[in-house]
């Protein structure tokens, strides 16, 4: 593999030119020998090869850097293998805190499966607080026995169908939670409940994205038309589920819905009064009185004796 750099020029000495064009002359008047053309050039080329060495020695490093800040460059061709180029990529982190979370096992005998996590196992501990834990169970969300690791944290539930086809199982389901924003009108913690629909297909075949791919309304018309229910999945949400392998894990796909979900509309009450602009004094719980103060030093800036100056020049 071949990788192009950038590089300062270093500039021959005008008479290097002349001689250039001299010797093309001069080759161009020898008889066709292609043997003595090659000498010629050879020793023209030793020859300039040997100066800019020479003047490459001299040069000191300021005056290189100097040499890199022109506007000139070359283009220099520099071959790197791949060994390289690995030893410049930063290494990549051990595995995610999610993963593992939710994992399919393959189950020819089951077509519901329900699972329970939380916000905490899925990477998500920052949305969960007793806000959302307080929601949560007033909607009859709880943490089953089976979640081991965060038993305290806010509960996730995933109700799923499973759908087999040729080489292909369909994975339809519903996503229940509760997160925590903030409430873009007073800045308090805002419950926001979260129900979702997704679709994971699984293949036993590699998954192929094609080079081009269709969106909008008329390719949504075009695969109804098809037939091909599994055209209108994302492709992220199709995953290569080789039959050797009894169990897949789902947890960044499903992660990935409740990330999404953040938004900056959160508001903790219909009937928020929010925040006071001057003072930042929550009205919900308490009163200010910056409105009061405004009221009574009201202006209408420059214009406010405006009518005063048309009376008198009248």
């Amino acid at each position: 593999m071949s990788l192009v750099f950038v590089a300062s020029s270093i500039y021959a000495p005008s008479h290097f030119s002349q001689l250039k064009a001299d010797s093309l002359a001069s080759v161009n008047s020898f008889p066709s020998n292609a043997s003595v053309k090659y000498r010629f050039l050879s020793n023209v080329t030793s020859e300039i090869a040997q100066y800019l060495a020479k003047r490459s020695a001299r040069i000191s490093k300021a005056t290189r850097r100097n040499l890199a800040s022109r506007d000139q460059h070359t283009v220099t061709d520099v071959s790197l293998n791949w060994d390289d180029l690995e030893a410049l990529e930063p290494e990549e982190e051990e595995g995610s805190p999610w993963e593992g979370a939710i994992m399919y096992r393959r189950n020819a005998s089951v077509s519901h499966i329900e699972y329970c996590t939380t916000l905490e196992r899925l990477g998500l501990g920052n949305l969960s607080t007793d806000v959302s834990k307080s929601r949560a169970s007033i909607m009859g969300l709880r943490v089953t026995k089976a979640v081991k690791d965060y038993p305290q944290g806010t509960p996730v539930q995933i109700s799923v169908d499973v759908t087999r086809k040729r080489k292909k199982l369909r994975l339809d389901g519903i996503i229940k939670t509760v997160i925590t924003l903030y409430c873009n009108r007073c800045g308090q913690p805002a419950a926001e409940c979260i129900y979702s629909n997704f679709s994971l297909l699984l293949s036993e075949e590699p998954i192929e994205e094609p080079d081009v791919i269709t969106i909008g309304l008329n390719a949504g018309q075009a695969e109804e038309d098809d037939g091909d229910d599994d055209a209108s999945i994302d492709w992220d949400d199709r995953l290569h589920f080789p039959l050797e392998e009894s169990e897949i894990d789902i947890s960044k796909n499903l992660r990935d819905l409740i990330h999404v979900e953040i938004t900056i509309n959160g508001v903790c009450d219909p009937m928020c009064k929010g925040a006071c602009l001057q003072c930042g004094t929550n009205l919900n719980t308490s009163s200010c009185n910056c409105s009061s103060e405004k009221a009574s030093g009201k202006t209408y800036g420059p214009l406010g004796n405006l009518r005063e100056q048309m009376q008198s020049n009248s």
